[in-house]
């Protein structure tokens, strides 16, 4: 912005000081401060920008100032830098609506600025290129250069402003990422899985409508840590979370709900959905364990499934998957009990069985 700054300083003074400096110098620093700042904002983005792209064509354009011709030609001086700033400017523009990959809205919002600049630059050089103007003086004097300062003024005020949103948008949005997600697992936390499991409620069940709760938890954790230390701990509750993550669909909600203890809310899903959901989780997370450790570390997990309506409520669907899970864990290693409420949400009915049987094989 210094850059960009000083050289529009220069342009402004054009008449006054050398056209040396009011052109070739000012011209330069517009280039390379305009590239320069769009850089940064790839680089703000993750994305890798073509640094030296913008000394590439800062060098192409005092090659040709050298050439009198053009040098001499208002008309193409014109035209080289309106072009290279309106080029810019549209580079920007995709990206921040098509390369947004925190969905900023900050970054959207500077997409518009920018996008509002480009109108400036474009609406310059058609009156240029329409009129002919022999000189900068000459043009500055036109009605519609009004139109095009105010414009490129707004956009530098903004251009000025958004980054320093950008940065509080993103730390914001990593306080919250921090306070509702599990450090350890990558999951959402106790708060954060009720809040979106609530949410859903809220706004989608019905009293037809079904959904599910499996609440999971490994067994016999404490000895991992006994006998291997906390780190192999901490590696297995990993090893589960990614289990989760990989195993449930994208309408699915998983939380650690703290320790070994985890839950998962399927919406829209029904007893045996949620059973079989619960037995490849079991299942996975037993061969992906035995696996990563060469067949030194055997852990398993139990859990217990409910399947309900709209009319029976989160923490009453909880509170039976919880009940579930303590049947299960009471039975042995590697259980599932699965739960269900009566049409009228009153008295349940369990099945307990182990945890990587077949439905066929549990109703037998």
């Amino acid at each position: 912005m210094f850059l960009a700054g000083s050289g529009a300083f220069l342009i402004a003074m054009r008449g006054v000081i050398p056209d040396g400096v009011s052109i070739l110098v000012a011209n330069t620093l517009v280039i390379l401060g305009v590239g320069l700042g769009r850089s940064g904002f790839l680089v703000f983005l993750g994305n890798r920008p073509v640094i030296w792209l913008n000394f590439a064509v800062a060098g192409l354009w005092v090659a040709l100032c050298i050439y009198p011709p053009f040098f001499g030609s208002f008309q193409a001086r014109v035209n080289f830098i309106q072009s290279y700033l309106i080029l810019t400017c549209l580079s920007i523009v995709w990206v921040a609506f098509r390369q947004n990959r925190e969905k900023l809205h900050t970054v959207r919002l500077l997409g518009v600025t920018t996008l509002i600049e480009c109108t400036g630059y474009v609406w310059f050089t058609v009156n240029q290129n329409v009129m002919l103007y022999p000189d900068f003086p000459t043009a500055f004097r036109e009605n519609f250069m009004t139109v095009y300062l105010v414009t490129i003024l707004l956009a530098i005020v903004m251009t000025i402003l958004l980054p320093a949103c950008m940065i509080v948008e993103r730390s914001l949005n990593g306080f919250r990422e921090q306070a509702n997600q599990d450090v350890l697992t990558g999951l959402a936390n106790r708060r954060a899985f009720l809040n979106s499991a609530q949410g859903w409620m809220s706004e989608h069940a019905t009293g037809s409508q079904a959904f599910s709760v499996i609440m999971l938890d490994l067994d016999k954790f404490k000895s991992v840590n006994d006998r291997f230390g906390h780190a192999m701990g901490d590696a297995v509750l990993q090893l589960f979370g990614r289990v989760l993550k990989d195993t449930l669909g994208v309408t699915a909600v998983s939380g650690r709900l703290g320790g070994e203890e985890f839950a998962v809310f399927l919406p829209d899903c029904d007893r045996e959905t949620a059973l079989l959901t619960a037995q490849r989780i079991c299942r996975r997370f037993k061969v992906e364990c035995r696996e990563a450790s060469d067949g030194k570390l055997a852990v398993t997990a139990s859990a217990g499934v409910v399947s309900a309506n709209g009319k029976v409520n989160l923490d009453r669907a909880l509170e039976a998957a919880d009940k579930g899970l303590y049947k299960a864990k009471r039975q042995g290693k590697a259980q599932i009990v699965t739960l269900d409420f009566t049409p009228d949400g009153g008295a349940q009915n369990s099945r307990v069985g182990e945890g990587f049987s077949s439905p066929r094989r549990k109703a037998a």
